[in-house]
């Protein structure tokens, strides 16, 4: 294959054999400048003087001769002229489209826009906007003032701005552009080249154009372009052709250089491959580079990124017995897990919650969602890795211990001082968390980190490129430090952010390679002028290649189009040539897509796919096109156990004996009968539940909290032993917003009871106990005794196992025991939904279902309440207080069916000869041994419950793969 470059340094080495050395030679980009060097080395029989051979970029800025400056410098210049002509501009807001505006104004110099006409138009434009008919007479609103103002100073801020740039000999890009093609004739006269040849363009500015026609006019100047029949014929309708139908119409050109017919006519296989997501795709562009260097080891390849984030993938895919590529792109800084550190602390020190401390000023509250992603970050925990390896113990497992102690306390918001202190103001915290108030504060911490990650990195030395990470990332800093530095007025936090990021984009992580490898990975801009037999394009999406329609400028697009500035639709054209172009010399062409789903990298298929399927293959029979679906083969399959059996053996048995000696509960009998194994990771294993901070009060918090204001109502009426009566409960009803309040700042939400769903969940909680106090004011009950508050009732039950006696603890923790005239109560709260059916049980059902069936849980819970309860009375034979024994019940209040009042289960048992209370504590004593005895059975082994309701909430569900 014969590359268009190739064909060019012949073509050059041909015709000026004699003064080749005083040929300039211009081409789109630098690498193509390269492989241009390249060419003309190869093609050359003798050595010559190499004639001089740069980029258009370059070559501009060579003839104008002056300072481009970096987009930061012009931001700030730009600043300065403008506050100069409204003294009440924001700097704040301007960072937010002070770039668009210069791209703006370099546009309309690359264009060579009569800017006067340009700005009169926008003004009469905005002028119209003001006008409204409906409104005369009456004022403009001060913001609607500023937004027309900006508009009206823009050709003076315009004109003060090139001004002050040439005084400075400095320029922006289009400015530059814009000086040369005014100037063309007399800046070529002074340069050592007598012609001018322009190689590979396509979609040329104004100003680019003026300087090629000047040239030409002047016989100074040649252009070989590289088109095809397939895009360029008068009838075609394929956007690549665009630009060049139009120099090749309007150009004085003796002919046209060149035009050949390779799409229609030569021999290509064109495989269109669909794949599931979008990291696949490296995967596959790896298989497919390895198939093409085993058939030939020496192939060209072109592996083309339209979308840089696959770059690591691809990389990552190449396999090591291809060490000889090259990689023209650089690794994105802002996918670096640096930048992800610093895109936590920006979103750390920007979105505090200001909240009134103990002392009543208000400070800025971080979050503990983003304090718990820094805490956890990769870098910061590698830190602590290199703390731990330090003799100093007084700073052993900082970082995790500051973590867990912020879940422990359910600290939602943290101010910086107690993050501060969390980590014992250790340098690390103060670089993470003290206060940003300006750009000052922020270099110094950023500073502060890189000097203490850099420790890290020089103590292990075996992260290379995440310390090159630092450095790149300290030259950054550096050179934002330096420029605002010298200003007066101190950047702000927000607006730091955005020049940061700025550069942060615009930085790449280089990589070393040959450049001219018969392997490349670049991207799809790095191809002008470039061939290459075999291609391998990733991202062949819509919204991908081509880009997204974006409108990125400030102008109304009326106005882009009356003064013939870029729009979307230009962008399309350049895409779609392109494209083209790079499909021309090339014989076998792999192009990737992503299958649409809801996952990030999917879409459509690209319109090109759709082009080369139904226009060009039809136009050229030499082409062999497939449309492909990758897919995962899956090379071995593994068999799993679909139960999680744990056998009974003598450590199983020893852990649960030693469980039940510590208490069997009613919420651990009822847990073991709904699963065992549920019971078994919590009771025996010990796995923890995920603990976590909880901003909003959960269903368990919310029942706690009524619990406590109720404990605290109650609490004097133990302790004096003195007996509540209605005029008691209508004093609790006058101080309960108080009180509710009181209990909520008590809780592990602190003072969060005011915000968000919480306030609601206290006027709840308020509206709930309200109903409940009043009912109780009302009751036949009182005057009512209290004799115990969140008691721990408890009796040892002795089971005899294989002639081995079991001490079992059975136990429970009732909220309230109470008595009045009729019976000692045993009660427990529930602030959810409980009917009276919830509570009965058959007394035929009772022997079959009442220790296997989950559905009567809570009169498994009543039961044994009544059971220890009675037990009690049955030892002590009366209670604290002098009362004397009497019939013992157990019931449920529940806040959501206050109507229901106290609701009892009173269980009878099929067996009973009586309904004494002694022949009821035999009974229930005999049920429990028989389950006692079933959990310790060897024979029955501890498994996964087949009612998947239960696993619904469950956990461990995740570990059981439910």
């Amino acid at each position: 294959m014969k590359s268009f470059l190739h064909q060019a340094a012949e073509y050059i080495y041909n015709k000026y054999p004699e003064n080749i050395s005083q040929i300039c030679v211009v081409l789109p980009t630098r690498r193509a400048s390269i492989y241009f060097k390249n060419a003309l080395a190869q093609v050359a029989t003798e050595g010559i003087w190499s004639p001089e051979v740069s980029s258009m970029e370059d070559f501009i800025c060579r003839l104008a001769k002056v300072e481009v400056l970096e987009p930061i410098h012009l931001q700030l210049d730009l600043y300065d002229i403008m506050l100069d002509l409204d003294q009440h501009l924001d700097f704040d807001q301007f960072v937010t489209w002070a770039s668009t505006l210069l791209e703006d104004f370099s546009r309309m110099d690359q264009e060579v826009v009569d800017t006067k006409k340009l700005f009169e138009y926008v003004s009469e434009a905005k002028a119209l906007e003001r006008w409204d008919p409906h409104r005369m007479g009456f004022e403009i609103s001060p913001l609607v003032q500023k937004y027309f103002k900006l508009w009206d100073n823009l050709e003076k801020t315009y004109e003060r701005l090139r001004q002050k740039l040439k005084a400075e000999k400095q320029a922006y890009t289009g400015m530059a552009y814009r000086y040369v093609a005014e100037h063309i004739t007399e800046l070529t006269a002074r340069t050592t080249c007598h012609q001018f040849v322009f190689i590979g363009l396509n979609a040329i500015t104004r100003s680019e154009e003026i300087i090629i026609r000047t040239l030409l006019h002047d016989k100074k100047a040649e252009v070989l372009f590289d088109s095809d029949d397939f895009y360029m014929e008068g009838d075609s309708q394929n956007r690549a052709g665009h630009f060049l139908k139009r120099y090749k119409k309007r150009w004085p050109l003796p002919d046209w250089k060149w035009q050949q017919n390779l799409l229609q006519t030569d021999t290509k296989e064109i495989n269109a491959i669909a794949v599931a997501n979008a990291s696949m795709q490296g995967k596959i562009a790896g298989q497919l580079l390895g198939e093409i260097r085993r058939e030939n080891p020496n192939a060209q390849v072109a592996i083309v990124l339209p979308d840089e984030t696959m770059l690591l993938p691809v990389l990552h895919s190449i396999s090591e017995d291809i060490p000889d590529y090259n990689v023209t792109m650089g690794l994105t800084f802002k996918g670096t897990p640096l930048f992800n550190l610093i895109d936590l602390l920006f979103d750390l020190h920007l979105t505090g919650v200001l909240q009134p401390n103990a002392s009543g000023y208000k400070v800025n509250m971080y979050h503990h969602l983003t304090v718990n992603k820094i805490l956890s970050h990769p870098f910061i925990r590698r830190y602590e890795t290199y703390l731990n390896s330090k003799e100093d113990e007084n700073h052993q497992n900082l970082i995790s211990n500051a973590a867990s102690e912020i879940i422990r306390t359910n600290r939602v918001l943290l101010s910086a001082r107690e993050l501060l202190q969390l980590g014992q103001d250790h340098p690390l915290f103060v670089a993470l968390f003290k206060t940003w108030r300006n750009c000052d504060d922020i270099v110094a911490s950023f500073y502060d980190l890189i000097d203490l990650l850099k420790t890290v990195y020089q103590f292990q030395q075996e992260n290379p490129i995440e310390t090159e990470y630092l450095y790149i990332f300290y030259t950054l800093v550096k050179k934002l430090d330096t420029i605002f530095d010298c200003r007066q007025q101190k950047i702000s936090v927000r607006s730091f952010k955005k020049f940061l990021y700025e550069n942060i984009a615009q930085t790449r992580l280089p990589f070393s390679g040959e450049p001219i490898s018969d392997i490349q990975v670049m991207g799809f801009l790095e191809t002008r002028a470039l061939d290459f037999e075999n291609l391998i394009i990733l991202s062949v999406n819509e919204n991908i290649l081509p880009q997204p329609k974006k409108h990125k400028s400030l102008m109304p697009y009326d106005v882009l189009k009356t003064f013939g500035l870029p729009t979307y639709a230009e962008q399309e054209s350049m895409t779609s040539y392109y494209f083209y172009r790079l499909l021309q010399r090339a014989k076998k062409i792999n192009l990737l897509y992503v299958l649409p789903s809801d996952t990030y990298g999917s879409g459509e298929k690209s319109r090109f796919i759709l082009q080369l399927q139904h226009h060009l293959v039809p136009a050229n029979p030499n082409i062999t096109f497939r449309d492909l679906t990758a897919v995962v083969e899956q090379q071995e399959s593994k068999n799993y156990e679909p139960d999680i059996i744990i056998q009974k053996d003598e450590q199983v048995l020893a852990s649960l004996k030693k469980a039940l000696a510590k208490g069997l509960y009613p919420s651990h009998l009822n847990l073991y009968i709904n699963c065992s194994l549920q019971y078994y990771f919590a009771k025996i294993a010990g796995i923890q539940e995920t603990v976590e901070v909880e901003e909003e009060i959960g269903a368990d918090q919310f029942g706690n909290i009524v619990h406590k204001v109720l404990e605290d109502y109650f609490r004097p009426f133990q302790e004096g032993k003195i007996l509540l009566t209605a005029a008691d409960i209508n004093k609790m009803l006058a101080t309960l917003p108080q009180q509710v309040k009181k209990a909520f700042k008590a809780g592990p939400l602190q003072h969060m009871p005011e915000q968000g769903m919480n306030y609601l969940l206290a006027k709840i909680a308020i509206q709930v106990l309200e109903n409940y106090l009043q009912k109780q004011a009302s009751s036949p009950d009182l005057p009512l005794h209290i004799l115990s508050l969140e008691q721990v009732i408890e009796t040892i039950l002795a089971v005899e196992i294989g002639g081995d006696i079991v001490l079992v603890k059975i136990a429970g923790k009732a909220d309230r025991i109470d008595a009045n005239e009729k019976a000692v109560r045993v009660i427990d709260y529930k602030t959810g939904l409980v009917q009276p059916a919830d509570l009965k049980i058959k007394p035929d059902h009772v022997k079959e279902h009442l220790l296997t069936d989950r559905k009567y849980a809570k009169v498994r819970q009543l039961w044994l309440y009544r059971y220890l309860m009675a037990k009690q009375l049955e030892a002590d034979g009366k209670l604290e207080g002098n009362i004397p024994a009497r019939k013992v019940e157990a019931g449920i209040i529940s806040f959501r069916n206050l109507n229901a009042g106290l609701m009892t289960s009173d269980i009878s048992f099929s067996d009973e000869t009586t309904g004494s209370q002694a022949n009821f504590i035999q009974t229930t004593e005999e049920y429990l041994k028989e389950f006692v005895r079933n959990m310790l059975d060897p024979t029955k082994p501890i498994h996964k419950t087949q009612d998947l309701e239960v696993c619904q909430y469950c956990p461990y569900r995740g570990i059981c793969a439910r």
